[in-house]
């Protein structure tokens, strides 16, 4: 018995040892395994980690979101210098967006503690109705402006439809409203809103060229998604 016993013992230390027995030979670094090449559930790489040994990167994801209501509405009279969107009910101005920003997805701290910032055709409405008011004021008060005094159209005669004037002032635009440096020789930038200057005072009644297409080309900044989205 001790030497049946005695017996097994050796056969079964003789299989894990890679010998006699049929075992299966101890595992080497290029026959897989966790690491090795064509190692089980790492394919090819070996594993979890690939070919390199290394965790593969998955790019990151984000979804656009959008400013607060409360930033939002402190932004646009950085730009405008000033004019907010107001309406008078017969008791005084109205701050617009403070009445809507309940609708707009505002804290209220009540039932609300945290604002919803993604993109919602709710608040493209009303950041269009919002543009539609303000450029239009803007582009008046800045027309009978001093020329030190404006912040629409900045230098040169107001009127002017001159292509490089327009062009030099859309430059301009685009630093204070998007914060981008447009260099001088480089128009792709600003080639859709000169277009859309060209195209609104040219179609404009008489008198009102300028005053047309600059109120557009606010709009059209204003209710882009670059204004209010990141």
């Amino acid at each position: 018995m001790t030497r049946y016993v005695l017996a097994l013992a050796l056969g079964l230390f003789g299989c894990d040892d890679g010998g006699g027995g049929g075992g299966s030979p101890a595992p080497t670094p290029d026959m897989g395994g966790l690491g090795g090449e064509g190692g089980g559930a790492g394919g090819e790489g070996g594993g979890a980690g690939g070919a390199g040994g290394g965790q593969v990167e998955q790019p990151l994801a984000r979804s656009p979101g959008r400013m607060a209501i409360a930033q939002l509405a402190r932004s646009i009279p950085v730009v405008t210098d000033g004019i907010r969107w107001t309406e008078d009910f017969g008791a005084g101005p109205t701050d617009m967006l403070e009445v809507l920003a309940p609708t707009l997805g505002a804290p209220d701290y009540l039932r609300v503690t945290q604002e919803n910032l993604e993109p919602t055709l709710i608040v493209a409405k009303f950041v269009q109705d919002a543009a539609f008011r303000i450029c239009g004021q803007w582009a008046q008060r800045d027309r009978a402006a001093a020329a030190g005094e404006r912040s629409l159209v900045r230098d040169g005669d107001w009127d002017s439809l001159d292509e490089a004037h327009a062009k030099a002032n859309l430059r301009a635009l685009q630093l204070r409203f998007y914060a981008r440096q447009v260099a001088d020789d480089d128009d792709a930038p600003i080639a859709d809103l000169y277009e859309l200057f060209e195209n609104a005072s040219s179609t404009a009644p008489a008198g009102r060229g300028a005053l047309d297409g600059w109120t557009a080309v606010c709009i059209a900044m204003m209710t882009d998604p670059e204004f209010i989205l990141y």
